[in-house]
């Protein structure tokens, strides 16, 4: 028998031509950057490619641009809630706000529910069980019910202080004590990027595949920038406006507040925020130009998104933060790596929980999932784009929002509609939203079969999941205020009693004031709950 060594020696030089390859066989790396309250529209990227108005005018974020040409940009990705601590705490386990138990701000039934989510399999934990050595990193902004989240997994945290990582590292640099954040790090955007650096620089040297979240504190209220940046915008508005002097640098926290013009006190606000928003890109551009750099970005996934709508406007989306409208809850999405056609869009409805499955699939992991998670694997459309086909959704997309500080609306995507049902009233909404994106035309009155059918598969799936009613929410937000009412009144008692039995002791009339400074604000909250409890406001 004749052994013809050219054929057998073909598989073995295909082989080596393979294992030489860079990053042949290896777990890919992964970064999400994750912006705090950034809309849809408030970056110069348009979410959609042949809409460029959707890009913002004013603001600049060349480096957003430069990802979106190497990757894929999202017209209709979901963040799972129009506010922070639900989303943050949805991203991390892939499933709905409903179902993970953490739908609001200041959640009253978690609380008193006790919600323990350390069962929970978290991103980095997940990967941990993959075996392929993942290391991972956060940074910035946290959420607060997670607490520490060396606790859920993550080997590397800069979680410095007497508490996690919430609002207030963004505004001081130690929150205990209001030590201002230096002038040259607006909202830690520069540390952020030089902890992550400083990350990747590490990783290139082990060769540990990894993944790291860079949460940012911007574009949170306060708003900061940088004063060259600001310089630049307030010249930029100016000569826009057709305002021939120069615009004062003087913001209202100033010491000479009040030698701001008022006719100019907004244009300095616009200003402000477009530096930010700069100041924000550049620290994203310098920390994926060092993923270039150490020869990283190839194998690396890198997904930019915002944990919820903006707090300026969205249009033409309606709403914003806060709101149950496309504003609140439709956000940026960039994602490059390998595989992820450069230049392209994805119209495919997709949502944050998403990630979780997501990166299990791109891992090559083979340990098993949790049963219960919302997210499907975004892998075909992040390689194939709107040709991809994701596996079937078991609802389709729940955004539950019982929330007692604002307008209660639950919204629900299938397909093509999204419904939206008032909480106090019960009073529904439906529109086609891959037609009607600022949710002007509204259908439930043309298309009755079509909303009854949406809340019954939204009925049924709140009630699997032990989704927390309005009813539920808002009698433990004010059994826990009626509770520290009592408490205050039984205070406000004390001290005036303490005050009658040694009249000239200050301390006694202090801690009375303190009181009753307290029972007043409580009063308040109160009263202003039990406003919203009997509103029917939609916007």
């Amino acid at each position: 028998m004749k052994i013809d060594f050219k054929m057998k020696l073909i598989p073995s030089l295909l082989f080596f031509l393979v294992s030489t390859l860079p990053n042949a066989g290896k777990a890919p790396n992964f970064i999400i950057i994750y912006a705090d309250d950034l809309g849809y529209t408030q970056t110069s990227v348009p979410m959609m490619k042949d809409r460029p108005e959707l890009g913002h005018s004013l603001h600049q974020t060349p480096h957003l641009e430069k990802l979106a040409k190497r990757g894929m940009r999202f017209s209709n990705a979901y963040c799972p809630s129009p506010v922070c601590t639900p989303s943050r705490a949805s991203i991390q386990f892939g499933m709905t706000t409903a179902r993970v138990g953490c739908i609001s701000i200041h959640d009253v039934v978690m609380n008193k529910r006790k919600v323990d989510f350390k069962k929970n399999l978290s991103l980095a934990e997940m990967l941990t069980e993959s075996k392929k050595g993942y290391h991972s990193a956060f940074f910035g902004k946290g959420c607060t019910p997670l607490g520490w989240f060396k606790d859920h997994g993550y080997d590397e945290t800069d979680f410095i202080h007497k508490h996690p990582n919430g609002n207030a590292h963004g505004d001081w640099l130690e929150p205990a004590e209001k030590t201002l954040i230096p002038l040259d790090d607006p909202k830690r955007v520069f540390s952020l990027a030089r902890n992550s650096i400083g990350y990747l620089e590490r990783r290139a040297s082990d060769k540990k595949p990894f993944f790291l979240t860079i949460s940012h504190y911007a574009l949170h209220v306060r708003n900061m920038s940088l004063q060259s940046t600001r310089r630049k915008y307030l010249d930029i508005v100016a000569e826009r406006e057709g305002i021939e002097e120069e615009i004062p640098d003087i913001s209202k926290f100033d010491d000479n507040a009040d030698e701001m013009p008022v006719k100019l006190r907004n244009h300095w606000e616009r200003a402000n925020y477009a530096a930010m928003m700069e100041d924000m890109d550049t620290s994203i551009g310098m920390v994926l130009d060092k993923l270039k750099e150490l020869d990283l970005e190839e194998n690396t996934y890198v997904i930019f998104s915002s944990d919820n709508g903006g707090g300026a406007s969205n249009k033409p989306l309606q709403g914003g933060k806060a709101r149950m409208w496309e504003g609140g809850i439709r956000v940026p999405m960039i994602v490059a790596g390998p595989e992820v056609p450069a230049n392209s869009q994805c119209d495919v409805p997709v949502a944050q929980w998403d990630y979780l499955s997501t990166m299990h699939d791109l891992s090559g992991s083979s340990a098993p999932l949790p049963e219960n998670l919302d997210g499907v694997s975004l892998r075909p459309v992040f390689e194939k784009g709107n040709r991809g086909k994701l596996a079937k959704r078991d609802t389709g997309f729940v955004f539950h929002f019982p929330a007692f500080y604002t307008i209660p609306i639950t919204s629900y995507r299938d397909g093509d509609f999204k419904l939206m049902r008032h909480l106090n009233t019960g009073e529904t909404k439906l529109f086609n939203v891959a037609k009607d994106m600022g949710e002007t035309n509204e259908l439930s009155k043309s298309m009755p079969e079509k909303k009854a059918a949406m809340v019954r598969k939204l009925d049924a799936y709140l009630k699997k999941v032990g989704a927390w009613t309005m009813e539920e929410v808002y009698e433990t937000r004010l059994e826990e205020l009626d509770k520290w009412i009592a408490e205050n009144k039984k205070k406000v008692s004390e001290s005036k009693e303490q005050l009658r039995e040694n009249p000239k002791d200050k301390s006694h009339r202090d801690r009375l004031k303190k009181a009753k400074d307290s029972l007043a604000k409580l009063l308040k909250t109160r009263s202003l709950v039990k406003a919203n409890q009997a509103s029917s406001k939609w916007l």
